[in-house]
């Protein structure tokens, strides 16, 4: 009481110097420190409050430590782990993925078990199986392919049942 005015009301201030409360007066019941809610919608920020600075939105590590996953966030869904494709284009390899470590591209084998054929690996197409010739340039042999061993050269038989004639082969004209 002021005796020159008479009554005074002054106001009293609510302030608890904790950043993280919404500070007000209830006239009923005095001052009222209510919690903020720090919520930034973000699902790829940690949401805290720090009692000196207020709310603080920290970024989070999308990491699920998996080679074959390409890690980001969604704002609205959080982590996001992606499947990476392994794929060096090349016929000659086998596409896969490590965890670990990442694409791994393993160069197949090419072989049909077949010795009559030169086994080889196209980038483009895949495995090739190119037959082989059996040539010895000797007329005087048959030649073939067997597939378990590869060439044969068989030697021709000159005989023309003559008793007159003198049989031979020559490797350039044959009998």
């Amino acid at each position: 009481c002021d005796p020159a005015t008479g009554c005074v009301f002054t106001p009293i201030t609510c302030n608890d110097n904790d950043a993280c409360t919404d500070d007000s007066c209830d006239p009923s019941t005095g001052c009222v420190f209510e919690p903020i809610t720090c919520n930034d919608n973000d699902a790829c920020t940690d949401d805290s409050c720090d009692p000196s600075t207020g709310c603080v939105f920290t970024p989070i590590t999308c990491n699920d430590n998996d080679a074959c996953t390409e890690d980001s966030c969604d704002p609205s869904t959080g982590c996001v782990f992606t499947p990476i494709m392994c794929n060096d284009y090349d016929e000659c390899t086998e596409d896969r993925c490590d965890p670990a470590t990442g694409c791994v591209f393993t160069p197949i084998t090419c072989n049909d078990n077949d010795a009559c054929t030169d086994d080889s690996c196209d980038p483009s197409t895949g495995c090739v199986f190119t037959p082989i010739t059996c040539n010895d340039n000797d007329a005087c042999t048959d030649d073939s392919c067997d597939p378990a061993t590869g060439c044969v050269f068989e030697p021709i038989t000159c005989n023309d049942q003559d008793e007159c004639t003198t049989d031979r082969c020559d490797p350039a004209s044959g009998c």
